[in-house]
């Protein structure tokens, strides 16, 4: 971005950052009667960071830490961390706990921050270019690809909705008896619950998920203090990397429940939320990028600690050295566990947590599939609750096949399921590096710099390695059956594709990046 605030990125054809809140007409005062329910997934603009951007050129020595603009700021970054809290990564950290003990926490650690570094370049690929990945995605990848990433991206949605709709349910047979198919059903109106408050704006879901995440550390936190663990044996996990070679597929899973392919979509989509005004200078991009960056941190941190403590409590009450399990412990096996060693107490905190983490995810999971419905195929719904409703239905009608007939083996699903998410990763995480690398996209300012090229691409391969070890284990477990070798095959064609071959498509971007 060479020169003038007058050529900032915003005035690029088609990148235009546009205030169009869909709570407009409630913030004038009009009585909620009258107002036409229209839930608009577009939240561009919906809250002020840009007060003092007429006066700014006086404000060049303010301090470079405001705690008054992070508030301003935060709010995306806990809405993304909800999906490292999900039901899905729950069960990814009992199970780890139970087969492992305490020796996959620096596992967890490096999987947050590996998350961390992600996410942030997905809150800068929005801010700077006022679209977010799917909507990118469409526009630089040619129409057959972008339709692979959009199945592979719609299948980790589906596999990460499974769980935290059954997750709901499981969390109302504990607390209320209900069965799991009526549990189901139950969490369906949730997105009703969502589309409520989305009449509200940005900022009340915001505080709304906030909430959700204090009832999780408040119950998981109370159960880890109660089971007495160990804090020896927590800094070991913490600080010495060890995979035991029983527990090669929890760890893979933690990976991929922990980094969802679909929750780099959503992020990307939520940071423009916050109004930079209509031409926001480089400095305003820059002030964008750092508070998200901070807020991410502070949210991942938070999760991180939610996480480990599930982890930690599993570890003490379940884990034996030298045990080989015979079946893996599930979300409701967790609750009569921890009623049997903790007290009747535990059984309801555990409940209440995997209610919270359940209902959040939820919310989070129908507006990042809204987000990636639209971006990559338009607007295509005429009205508003035609996409919820399919987005949900996509989701509802498999988790309820999952409910009724696979109600014994879920736990094992669940492992499934996690892997799952891992091996999505890739379909998201390249597009974001190469994105975010080009000059024409991101502008040379705001592009990746060398450093964080090389970390980003570094994260990648190991994530890749992961998974290539899971698939050749699957597959030698299977005596590698010819019909999984050529699936494999073609995945892996596909990710070298995606690696080695440049951006499709430039075409709404001016030829020359410095005209910016």
């Amino acid at each position: 971005m060479a020169g003038s605030n007058s050529n900032g990125p915003s005035q690029r054809d088609g990148l235009l950052r546009q205030n169009v809140p869909s709570y407009q007409s409630l913030s004038n005062n009009q009585p909620l009667q009258d107002y036409e329910w229209n839930v608009e997934v577009d939240v561009k603009g919906q809250v002020d960071t840009n007060q003092d951007q007429e006066h700014e050129h006086e404000n060049e020595h303010e301090p470079y830490f405001s705690w008054k603009k992070l508030m301003l700021y935060s709010g995306p970054g806990w809405l993304m961390a909800i999906a490292y809290l999900d039901p899905g990564n729950l069960e990814s950290d009992l199970q780890s706990g139970a087969v492992a003990g305490y020796k996959l926490l620096w596992l967890l650690l490096w999987a947050h921050g590996a998350g961390l570094v992600i996410q942030i370049l997905s809150a800068r690929l929005g801010v700077v270019t006022g679209k977010h990945l799917a909507q990118l995605i469409r526009d630089s990848y040619s129409r057959p690809v972008g339709y692979l990433l959009w199945a592979f991206t719609q299948l980790a949605i589906i596999g990460s909705d499974i769980q935290e709709i059954v997750g709901t349910a499981i969390a109302l047979k504990i607390i209320f008896g209900f069965t799991l198919p009526v549990g189901v059903l139950i969490t369906a109106f949730d997105t009703f619950l969502f589309m409520w408050l989305q009449q509200y704006g940005v900022r009340k879901i915001e505080v709304f998920f906030m909430s959700l995440i204090g009832v999780m550390i408040a119950c998981f936190w109370a159960e880890m203090i109660s089971s007495h663990p160990s804090i020896p044996n927590i800094l070991h996990g913490i600080f010495i990397p060890e995979i035991p070679e029983h527990a090669a597929v929890q760890a893979v899973g933690m990976v991929g429940a922990v980094i969802m392919p679909h929750n780099m979509f959503l992020h990307s989509a939520l940071v423009m939320s916050r109004n930079l005004g209509e031409k926001p200078s480089e400095r305003k991009l820059k002030e964008a990028n750092f508070y998200f960056a901070v807020e991410s941190g502070l949210a991942l941190l938070t999760s991180y600690f939610i996480n480990l403590a599930i982890v930690v409590v599993f570890a003490q009450v379940f884990y034996e050295p030298g045990n080989t399990l015979d079946s893996l412990p599930g979300l409701y096996d967790a609750s009569e566990v921890l009623r049997n060693t903790l007290g009747e107490y535990a059984r309801y905190l555990w409940a209440a947590g995997l209610l919270a983490a359940g209902q959040s995810s939820t919310m989070t999971g129908t507006l990042a599939g809204q987000y990636v419905v639209e971006g990559f195929f338009g607007a295509i719904f005429k009205k508003q609750w035609h996409r919820v409703a399919l987005t949900r239905t996509i989701s509802l009608v498999p988790s309820m096949m999952v409910a009724v007939l696979a109600v014994n083996r879920f736990d094992t699903l669940g492992e499934i399921l996690n892997v799952l998410q891992s091996l999505c990763l890739p379909m998201a995480i390249i597009p974001i590096l190469k994105l975010t690398s080009s000059s024409r996209i991101m502008t040379s300012t705001f592009k990746n710099s060398r450093w964080m090229h090389t970390i980003c691409w570094t994260i990648s391969w190991i994530l890749f390695g992961l998974n290539i070890y899971l698939c050749i284990r699957f597959l030698k477990e299977y005596s590698y059956p010819p019909v999984l070798m050529g699936m494999g095959i073609m995945y892996s064609g596909f990710v070298g594709y995606l690696i080695y071959t440049p951006l499709d498509n430039d075409s709404l971007l001016p030829s020359n990046p410095e005209t910016f």
